[in-house]
């Protein structure tokens, strides 16, 4: 199968010899100027692999194509092409859907490595591989079979993080893991490791709330002899232990903030300092960071660096929370029975649909972690033969009490409930997944709640929501870019 393109670039020449060389190589490609061609075509003839966009075109932002297209419509892997190569316009880019982004003036080669880090693609004449189509979720079961065969589960939406993890692993860049605790951050980060060429390198994790925040900078970067009371010996850090690999800064909302600048100019840099040593060390490392804290608020209440976020939130990924894909619980549930007996050589074969019922209610704050530790507790306490409702623990029994207050109003507990406050969660943890889906955009919100704007800010005032309000024109330009 070859892989399509569409080249939507203004300067002719430019866009020419891009076709001339795609051809070339063996895809099929289209080129346009036109940011209303360009939507038409993606529209009406859905199955482009990739997507070269101008940012820069005559009709205005190249990003409009991706902001227009209809809901459904696949997105290409996506590169950007910019004259204006800095980090908030790339992040930009980056954050509405691209993959990878070049630079002008590019070279073929810098063209044909960025394409090879999206797609396979070899560059050679003739050298296209099969490449799965940006919403192959067959492609990312294969890459989960391979690099994460931990993830289980086969929910739509387990599935999408899942095929974004596989197409973001080959490339070089900072990514963001964003997830509830027990979602499968670190889960996350080692496939992503073992998938990129920095695979037969170190993967080091630093658990960035676990360490003295006196002692992290040095954790991090190292520190010469004597560099503080009762450093007797020189330590080289973490980012030397990851040189040539990968470091995950799990948690790194905890980094505190006179830390954060440090990291920013290794980041940026791509050398550390010791503590105590004025000798800048050139390092070779890919992070990744990990956080279940809303980071652009933090941003706003000034406990994170804006700057530091840019670097490190090139590529978002969502895990989902357990509560989110309750259709995975039975797999979840096999797979940790069999898991238990194993290690701890009972013989529980199973759970009826009683118990099963219970815990696919169940909203599950610790997500899979803590979905795990109930099953291994049950099948201890059984030993053999099935898993009843009887084992089911009592805070996980106690459904019928608290189903109302998770969201399942179709569950009315025998003692009543408070209606009244019922609808007042249930219509607050609406608000705040919908404000967090469309990262602080009041206009797309609203649409997604089917509400008016005016309505939507009354009601967060009311609830003191997301109270720092932006104003229409700041709405509408978010709005543009997707």
């Amino acid at each position: 199968m070859s892989i399509r393109a569409l080249v939507v670039e203004d300067v002719p020449e430019l866009r020419r010899t891009i076709e001339r060389h795609l051809r070339s190589r063996g895809l099929e490609v289209f080129a346009t100027e036109s940011i209303d061609v360009a939507v038409d075509a993606l529209s009406r003839r859905p199955g482009y692999h990739v997507l070269l966009l101008d940012l820069g075109l005559p009709e205005g932002s190249g990003l409009e194509v991706l902001a227009r297209l209809p809901r459904g419509v696949p997105r290409p892997a996506t590169i950007v092409m910019t004259g204006d190569a800095s980090v908030e316009n790339a992040v930009g880019a980056l954050r509405v859907g691209a993959l990878d982004y070049l630079a002008k003036p590019f070279s073929i080669e810098a063209l044909d490595a960025t394409l090879a880090r999206v797609i396979a693609y070899d560059g050679a004449p003739s050298g296209v591989h099969r490449v799965a189509a940006p919403t192959d979720l067959g492609a990312a079961s294969a890459w989960r079979e391979r690099y994460a065969p931990q993830m289980l589960g086969e929910s739509q939406n387990l599935l999408s993080s899942l095929e974004l993890l596989r197409r973001v692993s080959p490339t070089d860049c900072s990514i963001l893991l964003h997830g509830e605790t027990g979602t499968g951050k670190e889960l996350a980060a080692r496939a992503i490791h073992a998938a990129s060429g920095r695979g037969a390198g170190p993967l080091v994790a630093v658990n960035c709330a676990a360490i003295p925040e006196q002692l992290i900078e040095s954790e991090l970067f190292g520190h010469s002899k004597g560099a503080y009371t009762g450093a007797q010996r020189e330590r080289a850090g973490r980012f030397l232990a990851a040189h040539g690999g990968t470091l995950l800064l799990d948690e790194i909302g905890e980094l505190p903030l006179a830390v954060q600048g440090k990291l920013l100019r290794a980041l940026q840099e791509r050398e550390i300092v010791p503590l105590g040593d004025d000798r800048p060390i050139p390092i070779d490392v890919r992070v990744i960071a990990a956080t279940h804290r809303d980071l652009e608020d933090m941003v706003e209440k000034k406990k994170f660096r804006e700057d530091l976020l840019y670097r490190l939130d090139v590529i978002r990924v969502e895990l989902p929370p357990l509560r989110e894909r309750a259709g995975d619980i039975r797999l979840l549930v096999s797979a940790f029975i069999d898991d238990s007996n194993r290690r701890r050589g009972t013989s529980v074969h199973g759970i009826d649909d009683d118990a099963l019922a219970m815990l696919e209610a169940h909203g599950w704050p610790g997500n899979v972690r803590q979905l795990a530790n109930v099953v291994e507790r049950m099948v201890i306490l059984r030993a053999e033969g099935m898993i009843v409702a009887e084992d089911v623990p009592e805070r996980v029994r106690a459904t019928e009490r608290t189903a109302a207050l998770e969201g399942d109003a179709s569950v009315l507990p025998a003692q009543g409930i408070d209606l009244r406050a019922v609808l007042e969660r249930f219509e607050t943890a609406m608000l705040k997944q919908a404000l967090e889906r469309t990262r602080g955009n009041k206009n797309r919100a609203a649409a997604l709640l089917k509400l008016n704007r005016t309505t939507l800010v009354e009601k967060l005032k009311k609830r003191g929501i997301g109270t720092m309000e932006s104003d229409d024109e700041t709405d509408n330009l978010l709005e543009a870019v997707g």
